[in-house]
C-alpha cells in the first residue's frame, strides 16, 4: 500500500502526528509519500488541487483543513481532525480575526472535505462528537494519536524524593488563554512556598511570569530537552481549556509523570483521576492548588500515579497502535466513495 501524506506546516501538533504515523506506517512496511508545503498555504489550500499525486498512490491522508484540495479521482482520502476550531466552545479563546477567519474560509474548507473525503478521523471522542455537531453527516472514526513511547519513557534513575526539597511542577504548551496560561500564576500564589512551576513559551515568545520567583522559564525545547524536562517534574500542571488531543499530556505519561489537569473536552479521555493523574473543574484555582497540595505530601500515592501513567501510556497511546488503527481505515469497506 502506498500513502500520501500532504501537510502544511504549522509547528503545531498535527506536524508531529504526520511524521510519526509516516515513520510507523514506513516500519510496517508501506510506502510512504511525506510532503511538507509552506505554511501560507493555510489560507489558501485550493490551490494545491494541481499538486499532482505521486504515483501508484493508493491512500491520501491529510488534515482536515485542506484535505479537500488533495482528492484525486481515484485514490481514497482520509481527513483528520485534530482540533475543531469551529467547536463553539474555542469561541471565547479567539482573536476577533481568527473567530472571522474560521467561520468563513475554514467552515467552507471543512465542509468541502466533509463532503469530498471518504473517511473522516477525529482524534478524540470529544472532537468527534464537536465535529458531527457543527458540520452533520456520518460520525467521525476515533482514532486517538500515538507517541513514542520508546522515546518518551522513564528515566534510568527514575524521580528524585520529594524529601527537603521544592515539588517541582511543569507546564508545556503555549502561553495561551485556551491552554489555562492565565491561571498559572494564580495557581503559584495559591500554593505558596514548597512550590516551583518550570514552563515553556511554545509558539508564543511573550514572557507574562518573569517577575514571580516561584516560576521557571525554560524557552523553547527540542524532543531531547522537552523529555527531560518531564522525567525531571513531579506533576505536568495542564489547566487547559479545551483540546483536540493534548499531546504534551500523553507525552508526560509516557515519562512515568502523572498529569494535574481540567476535567474538560478530551482530557478526560487521557486523564483518569486518582489513576494516572487527577483531574478538577476548569478554571477552579482553588482546586488545583488542593489537589496539588495534596499529592505533594503523599509521595507513594504520588509513584503509583506516574506508574500507571506510563503503562496506560504505552498500552493506549503508542504509535505502533495508531498506526494499525490507520492501516485498518485504509483497508476497510467504510471507505466508501
Amino acid at each position: 500500500m502506498k500513502v500520501w501524506l500532504p501537510f502544511i506546516t504549522g509547528g503545531s501538533g498535527s506536524d508531529v502526528f504526520t511524521r510519526y504515523l509516516a515513520r510507523g506506517l514506513q516500519a510496517t512496511g508501506h510506502q510512504v509519500e511525506l510532503q511538507q508545503f509552506a505554511s501560507f498555504w493555510q489560507y489558501c489550500p485550493w490551490g494545491l488541487r494541481f499538486i499532482p499525486a505521486p504515483p501508484a498512490t493508493d491512500i491520501v491522508l491529510a488534515n482536515s483543513w485542506n484535505a479537500f484540495a488533495f482528492k484525486r479521482k481515484g485514490i481514497k482520502l482520509v481527513a483528520v481532525e485534530h482540533l475543531f476550531v469551529l467547536d463553539p466552545a474555542l469561541l471565547p479563546y479567539k482573536t476577533f480575526p481568527q473567530a472571522v477567519f474560521h467561520n468563513t474560509f475554514v467552515r467552507y474548507f471543512e465542509n468541502a472535505t466533509n463532503k469530498q473525503a471518504d473517511e473522516i478521523v477525529a482524534v478524540s471522542q470529544y472532537t468527534a462528537n464537536a465535529y458531527q455537531r457543527v458540520l452533520g453527516g456520518k460520525l467521525p472514526r476515533v482514532i486517538l494519536n500515538g507517541v513514542d513511547t520508546t522515546f518518551f519513557c522513564p528515566g534510568s534513575k527514575g524521580k528524585q524524593p520529594l524529601d527537603n526539597r521544592v515539588f517541582r511542577m511543569l507546564f508545556v504548551g503555549n502561553l495561551s488563554r485556551r491552554k489555562g496560561a492565565d491561571l498559572l500564576l494564580k495557581i503559584m500564589e495559591g500554593l505558596g512556598p514548597g512550590f516551583e512551576l518550570s514552563y515553556t513559551s511554545g509558539l508564543r515568545v511573550d514572557d507574562m511570569f518573569k517577575n514571580s520567583r516561584q516560576m521557571n522559564p525554560l524557552g523553547r525545547l527540542d524532543q531531547s530537552q522537552v523529555r527531560a524536562a518531564y522525567r525531571k517534574a513531579d506533576v505536568l500542571l495542564f489547566p487547559t481549556r479545551l483540546e483536540g488531543l493534548p499531546l504534551a499530556a500523553i507525552e508526560a505519561m509516557a515519562c512515568g509523570t502523572p498529569v494535574v489537569a481540567s476535567n474538560t473536552s478530551s482530557l478526560p479521555e487521557v486523564v483518569e483521576d486518582c489513576v494516572n493523574g487527577r483531574l478538577c473543574a476548569k478554571d477552579d484555582v482553588s482546586g488545583f492548588c488542593t489537589v496539588l497540595q495534596e499529592i505533594s505530601k503523599a509521595p507513594e500515592e504520588l509513584a503509583k500515579l506516574g506508574k500507571m501513567a506510563n503503562e496506560m501510556a504505552v498500552r493506549y497511546f503508542s504509535i505502533d497502535r495508531m498506526v494499525e488503527d490507520y492501516v485498518q481505515v485504509f483497508s476497510s469497506d467504510r471507505l466508501r466513495r
